[in-house]
């Protein structure tokens, strides 16, 4: 694997990687360095996962070669232990004061992503490079536990009750094996993801979920949901120490959502009536047992008495009539908890009472009793005692000021009572708490303004533009108006002119449709009005529809139907309907066929009214006031970044590797704003097109995808051709290998891997090597080429015309530089007084010449009497015998003058080609270029014609072969009969491109590049194979021709470089 050297330090990509691959590596370097934050943000498909793991892990093996260097220089006393490389070069942390002193305080890396099947996808990457760290994945006992027993309990606290009742009592075996099978080399070794752990948990008959929490002591990267890492009760649950850790939040598109939850809480009548129960249940026991001493009776009575003056004290705010609530500063908890006797004061007896009730509890047996309200009121209390010795730090001068970041809001729940909400506004407080407990860099993926992160990026796409669509339609076909708007969104005007759109859209998206609704509301009344309308039926003929379930537990069932619909070799494909913000928006990766088209119907604004947005927009408001808005968004502006970001999330479930391609719809006339555009992905936007008319944008995406399926086919034939070595779990990985893939490809257009190559033993019989060449031949070449080749080597052994044969086989084997062997190949073929002229020949126009000896001019008697008189002259002792050893074949690299000339003393100048050769090479110059844009001239109309003068001269300047093979095919593949013009244009086609367009003509037309010139020979023509007439020409002196009509202002332009095959303008 290639190896890069960034910052200083040595990292191991699986393939060589692209300058933004490069550039963002680099960047997390940065970060780990100087110990900052830092936002990195990369599209999708271009091998962001990889360089995160890639960057880190090097740097923490560079990070531990530092300590060695320190090390052993105090041992040695400033003496260089290897004088070749001297410990300075052993990492530039080497003289940091900053770093430990043992291997043991390397600092590990957490990573983070939203989901279990995400993580999934990051730790096959991370088994496609060369890093072998110690791996643990963190997860819950309702994924990791494996005793039957327990997982066949419905409920989550059931399970959680029953496991720590097993595991205190050691009645589960399973547990029981944890610690002696943890030290296990196929468990502390292997790469796992939470499947893999469950299937070894199952094998050694150990639990995955203590076992992976044995591993994480020694793991060097630990993989789990951010969630783990930003709720505190989870850090403690799971034992998380986070100092001098490596925090990645990768795929974080809601983690301000997620930073606020976890700071913030509900707590409701029900949850303080649970827990009122629960104690109730120990008295009632403790009443039984009076000798059992362990739990203080008369503190529970006190416990009780609080829980009552907690709910009394909340339903003594009073709450207007309205039923709208009452919303007070977050500050006034303390105040109201100090009612009911919980104060800084109280809380560790009352905690700790409390635990002592919860431990009695999962250690009895008999009867479930439900403790989910004492643990939330415990982890309220231990929220709240946080906050209480949190003062010092509300006006912090790195982060954001907190103070005033929660609200406290009072409303009815229903005829139970009233609930209390304590709501977190400040997602930066989630993020000041991870520093606080030592995290030494956090990088996110994604923009974040609610902390200090000193280092940024944004990576542009690695896609082009023929891959991707992207039309605001404002109006359907009917000519009304698209807008799903509050007052307008459930109108049947627009319900119709909806139906209408999609029900044509459906016509032209091949395979997959995604179809995003802002809300669930919306997306139901538009099935309910469609099916009553009759649109349901017209897009179902094209198209089934599937509907994304609110319900989780049948989102599966329903994805996977939508999956053997796309594959259904009978089908059209299939369109799945669901909501920005739901599940199929966020977490699932619709690559090529399975999502061709996403329709965006309206922008995602949350509910305005509802009192938590309205809370959030007036925070904002007054944040940036006391700030002088430099740092916080206003109320307004957060409103419509909320809905962009959905929209966005939404657009990326399409386009998901270097070689998909997809078209966006945004069908809703306010992104027509400038506003709402600007939001839009930095890679969407300069491909952005407005439609007034719907005819329009139909006419242009269905182009759009005849290019683009035929353009990209040629790249996924070639990627399908991998599924034997990746054929576990491929689709998922594409981004990755697509990548991966393309490289070695460039690589092999530009000659550096896939070389023919002819092996001949000197023994071989004649025969045998000329058929072997033959069918090598055959092989590499097209058939018409092929059948050039024939007829030229037949035409030869009649006529023994060997200017007419060179100039035929010359535009064979020239036309890519890998089959130029195969010319100094056809050596064999050449008779005796023509092999010291096709050497030269062979010499000149490929570099290399054929081994030509004085001795190959003579006629095979000539040879053989030669021979036999030397064998005459010597003597029996003079003869020579090849042992073992001198038959190896020799090195002319460092034998044989180094490949050089040999013999050519008293031989004419072995340098140049004759006239008649160099003529002839003059006039197929000058004749070619011109002779086919005259043709292309004549063939396309104006615009076309312009277009395509236009690709071929950004070619020339850029060598940009997507950009402009996009224009080329879509002009030259209108008509068949414009075909043999794409076939053609292999002429203007560089070297290192050569065999991709070589693939792209067979893959548009069904036939090879450098066929059509059989078409401009039916057409009449002079074909540029047939040069014979011309080389006579040349070799009686005339090497100028007039070369066809050329476009005006290219007179000149063109010379075609033979030898070297690409295009020179002057």
């Amino acid at each position: 694997m290639p190896k890069i050297v960034l910052n200083g330090i040595t990292v191991d990509f699986p393939f060589q990687p692209y300058a933004c691959q490069e550039a963002y590596m680099s960047r997390v370097l940065d970060c780990l360095q100087k110990k900052v934050n830092g936002i990195l943000e990369s599209p999708t498909g271009t091998g962001k996962t990889l360089c995160l793991l890639c960057s880190t892990l090097a740097w923490r093996e560079h990070f531990k070669d530092t300590i060695s260097a320190r090390k052993i220089a105090q041992r040695m006393n400033g003496v260089e232990l290897f004088p070749d490389r001297p410990m300075a070069s052993w990492g530039n942390a080497a003289t940091d004061a900053d770093i430990p002193a043992y291997y043991t305080d390397v600092p590990k890396i957490i990573y983070a992503s939203r989901t279990h099947s995400q993580l999934a996808q990051v730790i096959s990457e991370l088994k496609n490079t060369v890093y072998r760290p110690k791996v643990c994945v963190l997860g819950s006992r309702e994924q990791l536990c494996i005793n039957p027993e327990v997982k066949k309990q419905e409920s989550n606290h059931m399970q959680i009750y029953m496991c720590r009742m097993k595991v205190t009592s050691r009645s589960c075996h399973f547990y029981n094996n944890v610690e002696e099978k943890s030290t296990e080399k196929e468990l502390t070794d292997s790469i796992m993801d939470i499947e893999d752990l469950v299937k070894k948990g199952n094998k050694h008959r150990a639990c995955p979920y203590y076992l992976s929490r044995s591993l994480k002591q020694q793991a060097d990267i630990i993989f789990m949901p951010y969630n783990y890492l930003l709720e505190s009760k989870s850090r403690r649950s799971h034992n998380l120490d986070l100092r001098g850790t490596v925090v990645i939040l990768d795929e974080a598109h809601n983690v301000e959502k997620l930073c606020e939850e976890s700071s913030s809480f509900d707590l409701t009548p029900y949850d303080l009536a649970s827990a009122m129960d629960a104690i109730n249940v120990v008295l009632e026991e403790q009443a039984k047992v009076v000798q059992q001493n362990e739990i203080n009776a008369e503190f529970n009575m006190e416990v009780t008495k609080i829980l009552l003056q907690l709910e009394n004290a909340i339903d003594a705010v009073e709450l207007p009539g309205n039923e709208k609530g009452v919303t007070k500063e977050g500050s006034y908890i303390f105040d109201l908890f100090a009612e009911a006797q919980i104060t800084f004061q109280t809380k560790s007896s009352l905690l700790e009472s409390l635990e002592q009730i919860l431990q009695f509890l999962s250690g009895r047996t008999g009867i479930f009793i439900n403790t989910s309200g004492l643990h939330k009121l415990s982890d309220i209390i231990q929220f709240i005692e946080h906050q209480m010795g949190q003062g010092t730090l509300h006006h912090s001068v790195t982060w954001p000021p907190l103070h005033g970041s929660w609200f406290l809001e009072f409303c009815f729940l229903s005829d139970t009572g009233k609930i209390l909400s304590y709501w977190c506004f400040s997602p930066g407080y989630s993020m000041h708490e991870l520093a606080r407990q030592g995290v030494r860099t956090i990088i996110l993926t994604i923009p974040f303004s609610w902390a200090p992160f000193p280092v940024c990026l944004e990576n542009p796409h690695v896609i082009d533009k023929h891959q991707i669509w992207v039309g605001i339609i404002p109006k359907g076909p009917d000519g009304a108006v698209l807008s799903s708007s509050y007052d307008k969104r459930f109108s049947e005007e627009y319900l119709s002119s909806l139906g209408k759109t999609i029900g044509n859209l459906v016509r032209v998206i091949p395979d997959g449709l995604l179809v995003f609704f802002p809300s669930y509301p919306v997306m139901d009344k538009s099935l309910v009005h469609w099916r009553e309308h009759d649109f349901a039926r017209r897009i179902e003929e094209v198209k089934p529809m599937f509907v994304e379930p609110r319900n989780k537990d049948t989102f599966t069932e329903v994805m996977d139907a939508y999956y053997d619909k796309i594959v259904c070799p009978k089908s059209s494909g299939a369109a799945f309907l669901a909501v920005c913000r739901g599940k199929a928006s966020e977490g699932l990766d619709f690559a090529d066929t399975n999502g061709r088209g996403v329709i965006i119907t309206g922008l995602p604004f949350p509910p305005r009214m509802e009192p938590r947005v309205v809370l959030k927009m007036d925070f904002l408001d007054e944040m940036r006031k006391k700030s002088g808005g430099a740092q916080f968004l206003s109320g307004r502006e957060w409103y419509s970044q909320q809905a962009s970001r959905a929209v966005n999330q939404a657009i990326g479930r399409v386009i998901r590797h270097r070689h998909d391609y997809g078209a966006i719809f945004l069908c809703d006339n306010r992104f027509l704003n400038s506003d709402v555009r600007g939001k839009l992905p930095s890679w969407v936007r300069p491909y952005v097109k407005v439609y007034d008319n719907f005819g329009h944008a139909v006419r242009d995406v269905s182009r759009f995808f005849r290019v683009a399926q035929k353009i990209v086919s040629v790249f996924r034939k070639r990627l399908n051709k991998r599924d034997q070595i990746y054929p576990k779990n491929f689709a998922k990985r594409l981004s990755t290998l697509s990548l991966q893939y393309e490289k070695r490809l460039a690589d092999e257009q530009k000659g550096g891997k896939k070389k023919i190559k002819i092996v001949t033993d000197p023994t071989e019989p004649k025969k045998m090597r000329a058929t072997s060449f033959i069918a090598t031949v055959k092989e590499s070449l097209s058939q018409l080429n092929y059948d050039v080749f024939s007829e030229a080597l037949k035409q030869y052994k009649m006529t023994d015309d060997f200017s007419a044969m060179l100039s035929q086989m010359s535009g064979v084997f020239l036309e890519d530089q890998r089959n130029h062997i195969l010319l100094r190949e056809f050596y064999q073929f050449v008779r005796p007084h023509h092999k010291k002229q096709f050497d030269e020949a062979c010499r000149s126009l490929t570099g290399e010449g054929c081994g030509y000896k004085p001795e190959h001019s003579l006629q095979r008697g000539e040879r053989e009497m030669m021979a036999k008189e030397a064998g005459e002259k010597l003597g029996p002792a003079e003869k020579t015998t090849c042992s073992e050893g001198s038959s190896s074949e020799l090195n002319s690299e460092l034998h044989l003058n180094k490949g050089g000339s040999h013999l050519t003393s008293g031989l004419s100048s072995t340098n140049t080609l004759s006239r008649a050769t160099a003529g002839l090479l003059s006039c197929y110059s000058a004749v070619l270029p011109a002779t086919y844009l005259s043709d292309v001239k004549k063939s396309l109309d104006r615009n076309n014609y312009s277009s395509f003068l236009d690709a071929l001269c950004t070619y020339k300047k850029t060598d940009n072969y997507d950009a402009m093979v996009a224009v080329i095919a879509a002009v030259t593949t209108e008509k068949p009969e414009l075909f043999h013009l794409l076939q053609r244009f292999h002429i203007f086609i560089r070297p290192h491109h050569k065999e991709q367009f070589r693939q792209l003509c067979r893959d548009l037309t069904g036939t090879s590049c450098g066929e059509g010139e059989k078409k401009l020979q039916q057409q009449g023509a002079r074909s540029p194979l047939d040069l014979a007439s011309v080389s006579a020409k040349a070799e009686n002196g005339g090497t100028e021709m007039k070369a066809a009509s050329c476009p005006p202002g290219w007179e000149g332009l063109f010379f075609w470089g033979f030898r070297n095959s690409y295009l020179f303008v002057p």
